[in-house]
């Protein structure tokens, strides 16, 4: 890999979980099919990276047309190449030539397409490509770095480029900067109540931004929220080894797909309610689910007195959890905590029950019974917990 390809790599490996992020896999004929590939859900992403120089010539105009082309003509094309390769496959080689990754269904796949030019001059404007072969992201250095670290959940991440494909297609805009485009989508959602056929500026919107104070306290509000991205670290790090084959990755994305998921303002309240949940040394909690979601969490402590024992445990949790909740299908069960020995680990099981017999309310009612599993269920929203309740976060006192 290069330099930028490394960089960028990197860059979504920290950001979207690294069994989603594949740099280099192969195409056609064993050959790359892009620099990196994203695979999370429904969505992929294809991410095609060069680093040009900018050539020598004395002419600007000429500089630029010869730096497009090489920086973002051939990652477009490279793109579009690779885009009709997966509509025949339904999975992928990755650089090691052994290991294989499973892609969505071709009915259900939502394909984003970004190209990075590194190595232009700042001055240089990033040409936006919409055709019937779709619309490409176009980012340099700074906006890639800006815009995967401000938007570093895959969601919050795939609801921008939406937004600004759709905005684009009935809309003309003309910023100096890709940043400045991402400072104006925070700011507004790119929702306007006319047409927007031209803006133009000297530049800086970006910079402007993260001097406010809108942006101090955004980033202040989202605090808690770190605990959730700690949690899904710890849990690929004790669950994700070199050995885990693919069944198993499968088996444990079932549950981390939905967790990372969230968008940054939901895991600010599910760090939250966590963080209460830890501090307050419950027996277990049940985190309602957001409106229209089908999956809900449930929490429990991991002492030494259920060590042993405890995957069965956050099962039968999440059987009774299921049996009090009828409006959801999936139950998320983690368990946080240690034997009193061992660092804190977190432990997790996914539980997808469409539908429920009798006979599993029966079996949900003997388990409360006998166990007394949320006898008297505290059922807590998200909204229960503000800003205000946390502390700080750290990992001293799990």
């Amino acid at each position: 890999m290069t330099p930028s390809e490394k960089y960028v790599a990197n860059l979504c490996k920290n950001s979207f979980l690294p069994f989603w992020s594949f740099p280099n896999p192969l195409g056609k004929k064993d050959k790359e099919l892009c620099d990196v590939l994203v695979v999370c859900g429904s969505t992929i992403i294809l991410i095609s990276v060069k680093d040009i120089k900018v050539s020598d010539h004395s002419d600007k105009s000429v500089q630029y047309t010869r730096w497009v082309k090489k920086a973002v003509d051939d990652s477009i094309q490279q793109l579009y190449g690779a885009e009709r390769f997966l509509k025949n496959v339904d999975e992928i080689k990755l650089k090691n030539r052994f290991t294989k990754v499973a892609l969505p269904d071709k009915k259900s796949r939502i394909i984003y397409r970004i190209a990075i030019a590194f190595g232009s001059d700042y001055d240089f404007p990033l040409p936006m490509r919409m055709s019937n072969s779709g619309f490409v992201h176009v980012f340099d250095e700074k906006s890639t770095a800006t815009i995967i670290s401000e938007l570093d959940t895959i969601t919050d991440f795939t609801r921008y480029l939406t937004a600004k494909e759709k905005f684009l297609t009935s809309n003309h805009m003309l910023l100096p900067e890709e940043t400045d485009f991402f400072a104006l989508y925070i700011q507004t959602g790119l929702e306007f109540d006319y047409p927007v056929d031209l803006v133009a500026g000297s530049g800086g919107l970006w910079e402007s931004y993260i001097k406010s104070e809108d942006y101090r306290d955004w980033r202040k509000r989202i605090t808690p929220s770190f605990i959730w991205d700690y949690m899904i670290n710890q849990l690929h790090f004790y669950h994700i080894k070199d050995e885990t084959n693919n069944q198993q990755i499968q088996d444990l994305e079932n549950a981390i797909r939905i967790i990372n998921q969230e968008d940054r303002i939901h895991r600010t309240e599910l760090g939250l309610a966590l963080d209460n949940a830890i501090k307050k040394k419950s027996n277990g909690r049940m985190l309602l689910p957001q409106k229209d979601a089908k999956h809900m969490y449930v929490f429990m402590p991991l002492t030494q007195k259920n060590w042993i024992g405890k995957e069965k445990e956050l099962e039968l949790r999440c059987i009774v959890a299921r049996y009090l909740n009828t409006s959801v299908d999936i139950i998320i069960g983690i368990g946080i905590g240690s034997n009193g020995k061992d660092e804190s680990v977190y432990d997790i099981c996914y539980h997808y029950f469409p539908e429920i017999s009798d006979d599993f309310i029966k079996h949900a009612k003997e388990i409360q019974q006998e166990l007394g599993f949320f006898e008297n269920p505290r059922q807590a929203s998200n909204s229960d917990y503000s800003i205000e309740d946390f502390n700080g976060f750290g990992i001293n006192y799990l």
